[in-house]
Order: C-alpha cells, then structure tokens, then sequence
C-alpha cells in the first residue's frame, strides 16, 4: 500500500472515529446522556473537582414496570432487573450493550439515601469466570470491587483467588465519597444520593445456572440501612431460544427499512477499530473491561455492492477454560473475552461468541464471520477456516419487535439492524500481557495496531463464495 494511500486512509479513520463517537454521545442515540456536572459538562466526562457536588440523576423506582423490572419481580426490593436476554421473556431488558453469553447482570436500583448510610452485600462466590459488584450513577460506572478482591468471610474460600470451594462473603456499600484508604469490600456512592447497584457475573459453569450454582443464598442478600430487601429469584433460562424475540434474530435475513437522514450513523469501509475504557463512558461499562469497536452498516452489503459478509480475525489471549475444569483463578493473559454484534438504536445485543466457543487454530488466531443467514459460508468452510458465525441480526417477522432503553418499539418499519456494533471486549487482563486493549489503550491511536501487533483486529467485507474460496484472504490486498 502507497504512503499516500495509507495517509488518506488513516485520516479518513480519524474522521469515522470522531463521527461515530459523537453519534453514540448524541441525542439521537437511543441511550441519552442522563445528567451533567453543575458547570455543565456532560456526565460522561467525570467530576475532575471533588470539591463540587453533582447533580442527582434520577434513578428507576424499584418497583417500576416496563423496561426495568422483570415480570416476576415487582414485589421484591432486590435484584429486580436480571439482564440476560436468555432469561429475558420479553426482551425488555436487552439493552446497553451486554455481554450476551451466559452472562447475567442483576441490577438493584437503591433509593435516595443520605451520606453515611450503609447498604449490607452477603452472598456466596459462584461457579462463574468472573463476578464482580458495581455501582452507577445512571448509567455511569462510580466505583467498583471485582471477584478477586471481594475478601471470603473468615474461615470461608475465595474461589476467584485459591481453590475451588464456595465461600461466602460480605460488601458493602457507602452513600459518601470515596477514601484514599478505602475499606476492604466496600464501594462507595461518591456522594450521589439514588443509585443502581449491579452484581455481574459472566459465563457461569453450567450455562443454565444464572446465579452460578451458589446457595444459601443463591443472590446476595441485601440490606439497606439494617432493612432487608427481598431478592428476586433468578430468571429460568428460555428454551427453546427462538420462544423470545430476540432468540429469533438468526431466523432470518433482515427486513428492515434504511435509515432516514437523522437516523443515519457515520460508517466506513473499511471499518477502522477504536478501543475504549470503562471509566467516564455509558452504557454500564464493566471496570474491569476493556472494548474493541468498529461500527458496520448494510450499504456495504448486497444489493448495494457484490459483499454479503463480514469477516473478523485477531491472534487470541489465553484464558481460564473453567467449563472444562480449570479454576478461574489460574493466571493467563485474561479472565474472559468474548466477540458480539449489537445494534446502535436499541442497545441490544444480537448474538456472542465467548472465547471458550471460538475456533482456534495451530497459530493461536480465531476468525469470525457476520451476516445474516443468507450470507452465511458452508459449515464446511467455516470448519476449513477455523471460524465461528454470528448472526448480523435481523427481526424473524413483520410482527416481532425489539425495544429500547426507553421502553419503544422498534420493529421492521424502523432501520433496526441495519446498522452493527461490533463489541471485542477482554476482561481483567494481566498487566503482564503487554499487548492487551487496556495497556495499548494508553497509547496514541496512531502507534496502537503497531504495538499490539497480531491481536489487533483484520476485518472487511467480502463475498460468501469468495471466503468459502479463501478465507480471511479474501479481504486482503
């Protein structure tokens, strides 16, 4: 490639990253900024005074119905949201971009509290990769205390640290600002006054256990100020998937209507990559990921061009494989990771594949193709090139709908799925593994396919015939 050509390309990518970060930010996305500082930046940006007091957002009554609470669960005071859309019988609750693989966050929306009171976390450690509890403000991450920092209770087991034992433990959180010395298991509410606490666990041991197989109690119980707040049982896994709106989002191609102006989002061809932290953005980030990203649109596909799919590869990390026995504590370059196709309107996600499911092979490299079903290789093909297909996502009919953060419909006269984020996201790497996102992260833009080298994303489009000639290489020049 000429230097002229890579120039023009490298600042057509700054363009698109600037154009698709501001589209996420703005009022058209379906998730909206909800609050600023009292000097009028935006929430998203931090409150790099301590000294002034934010604005309180207003958090989602408990009991509230709708998007927030799952049926089920309007009469107890804890963990009434469980984001999972396997669990998820309306698909209501599939939004801000979740994790979509076995991976459940149960959310307990807290109400305003003064400074100094006290919320009481005591739960048992589960069978799962990762497990963490955090707290938000909207949904702005404000501190957090992951699995294998939550301290067991005395004489109890930590399995995220040694061993395999399910030990109990206690948290707590503190309406009040953060220390320089905080407590063990305590996070803290940074002075906002209603906020939402999550306990996130991904890829449970057994994919039907929500809870990861912990006991007595099954979900922590919680107590706010001496008050216990009754847990909502976990949410039964759906079978068969396709029972669900979203379990019938590989059914079919799509059916959807392009995009008006004002809806349209910046995309480009070839998609550039951009890396993101948790700190400061939307979306519930989790503290201990870190994100790949790039955005997707159909007016690269079919009809519209000779393309039909998306193809992805990247040199993978290694990772506890606890589904075949290994405790999650053994020491590999990350905790998890996994790949996931989403879509920008909703904040849904459409499909995952975690990394236990990806096919590598002898050279350490996983390939992942995104289209719809009409798109899709041979399984032959798939099989030959070590790849893993997820569905672009697309409604099964005229009748399904999925909704957003703001409880509306959208079904197949909207643009729905004709846009996809693409999601990359690696969990608790190890400072050690120098090419992980979050170390690479810290480098200027420019310098970070360079310095992460084989585990920075290949991807475009190209035909279904052409990657069931030749794999990865059809996208390469």
């Amino acid at each position: 490639m000429g230097a002229a050509r890579s120039t023009r390309r490298l600042v057509s990518s700054f363009a698109f990253l600037f154009l698709a970060l501001a589209w996420l930010s703005s009022p058209r996305a379906s998730a909206l900024s909800l609050g600023s500082w009292p000097d009028g930046r935006p929430l998203a940006q931090g409150n790099t005074n301590a000294s002034r007091t934010p604005v309180t957002v207003q958090a989602p009554p408990i009991t509230s119905a709708g998007t927030e609470v799952d049926p089920g669960c309007e009469e107890y005071g804890a963990w009434t949201t469980q984001a999972n859309p396997r669990t998820d019988t309306m698909s209501m609750n599939n939004h801000d971009f979740p994790e979509g693989s076995d991976t459940t966050y149960f959310m307990t929306y807290l109400p305003s509290s003064p400074l100094g009171v006290v919320v009481t976390i005591a739960g048992r450690y589960p069978r799962a990769r990762y497990v963490s509890l955090q707290v938000y403000v909207g949904d702005i991450l404000l501190d957090s205390v992951t699995g294998t920092a939550i301290q067991p209770d005395p004489g109890q087991n930590n399995p995220f640290v040694s061993g395999m034992e399910q030990g109990t433990f206690t948290a707590y959180l503190i309406y009040g600002q953060k220390p320089s010395n905080p407590a063990p298991n305590t996070i803290y509410t940074h002075g906002f006054a209603e906020v939402t606490l999550i306990y996130r666990l991904y890829h449970t041991t057994d994919p039907d256990s929500p809870a990861g197989e912990a006991y007595d109690p099954v979900l922590p119980d919680v107590w706010l100020d001496g008050i216990y707040l009754s847990s909502c049982p976990p949410r039964p896994v759906i079978y068969p998937e396709d029972l669900t709106p979203w379990g019938r989002l590989s059914n079919g191609d799509w059916i959807g209507t392009p995009p008006t102006p004002d809806l349209q989002i910046p995309a480009q061809n070839p998609p550039p990559w951009w890396i993101t932290g948790p700190w400061g953005t939307h979306y519930f980030p989790n503290a201990d990921n870190y994100y790949f990203a790039t955005m997707l649109s159909r007016e690269f596909l079919s009809p519209n061009t000779e393309d039909d799919l998306f193809v992805l590869q990247f040199n993978t990390p290694g990772f506890p494989t606890t589904r075949a026995g290994e405790p999650a504590w053994l020491n590999r370059q990350v905790r998890f990771w996994s790949v996931c196709t989403d879509d920008p309107y909703t904040t849904n996600v459409n499909r995952c594949v975690p990394d236990s499911d990806a096919l590598v092979d002898s050279y350490g490299f996983a390939t992942f193709v995104i289209s719809d079903p009409g798109g899709k290789p041979s399984d032959a093909a798939l099989a030959q090139f070590h790849a893993r297909w997820l569905p672009w996502g697309a409604l099964a009919s005229e009748e399904d709908v999925m909704t957003d953060r703001q409880g509306q419909s959208w079904g197949a006269d909207t643009p729905l799925h004709y846009y996809n984020l693409v999601l990359y996201r690696q969990t608790s790497a190890q400072d050690w593994f120098v090419r992980s996102m979050k170390n690479i992260s810290q480098y200027p833009w420019t310098l970070q396919p360079a310095l992460m080298g084989p585990y920075w994303p290949v991807s475009g489009y190209c035909a279904t015939e052409e990657f069931e000639a030749a794999g990865l290489a059809c996208i390469l020049e």
